[in-house]
């Protein structure tokens, strides 16, 4: 076993049975859950050609892209960062003769395959709610439920995203309080409410600010607009490359 795969072994170990594990899980699901609900809830017939499942699916994943998201990476990327901050772990870890850039790729990598997790999670959870709701409302019952367009939706919504958590990943390795990462996910995620309804009248902030990409990525999903593809790009080689300077600091600073 080579030794980036052993560091990567061993980052999977300490997730287990954490916080951050858990979360990558819950997360979608309340957001599911949610929509379910008040979707059941809500009456009226839908309208003749339109999908309503399809519907369904796009407030699930607006509420994620623009409500949840923000939140949860500032959340797990502190959680995923407070297993070494708050046993002191640092000061074992750097003493292994192991390469230092590689010790922290392999958390940034961790913490990739638990975001992927949460969107795996959320995709087949709203896949799953509107197979249940084609029988649960009248004059559902022929709507087919949009498996294509929830997993295409749902991974670019993934890439798009790679670009934040690097960043929330940097700051919250970076400094040892626990409130610093969280502080500056509720920062973004406020300066991006507050852009992502005047997309129109900001389009080139929208689709450049990393907390506003994944719904950039998302919006009108049963469309097929070619100027989601730019979100989606710089979302995945922006944080990719952003990952890559984060390792490459965080293994050069002094601890």
């Amino acid at each position: 076993m080579s030794e980036f795969s052993r560091c990567i072994s061993a980052e999977l170990l300490k997730i287990k049975r954490t916080l951050a594990l858990r979360l990558a899980v819950l997360a979608p699901l309340i957001i599911v859950v949610l929509v379910f609900a008040t979707t059941v809830q809500r009456g009226g017939t839908p309208a003749a050609g339109v999908n309503p499942l399809v519907g369904f699916a796009q407030l699930n994943l607006t509420l994620w892209t623009i409500v949840m998201l923000p939140f949860y990476a500032a959340m797990a990327a502190a959680l995923l960062a407070a297993i070494e901050h708050s046993g002191d772990n640092w000061k074992y870890l750097l003493t292994l003769p192991i390469s230092l850039q590689k010790l922290f790729l392999s958390k940034w990598l961790v913490g990739l395959t638990l975001l992927l997790l949460s969107t795996l999670v959320l995709a087949a959870g709203i896949c799953l709610g509107a197979a249940v709701l084609r029988f649960c409302k009248p004059g559902w019952h022929q709507a087919a439920v949009p498996i294509g367009i929830v997993a295409l939706r749902t991974l670019q919504t993934f890439l798009a995203a790679v670009l934040l958590w690097s960043i929330q990943m940097w700051i919250s390795v970076r400094w040892r309080n626990f409130i610093v990462g969280l502080v500056v996910g509720v920062i973004a995620a406020m300066i991006m409410l507050a852009g992502v309804p005047r997309a129109q009248n900001a389009p080139i902030f929208v689709n450049v600010y990393p907390w506003s990409l994944p719904a950039m990525a998302m919006a009108r999903m049963a469309e097929e607009m070619p100027s989601r593809i730019f979100p989606i790009a710089w979302g995945a080689v922006g944080g990719i490359a952003i990952g890559l300077a984060a390792c490459r600091h965080l293994s050069r600073r002094e601890y």
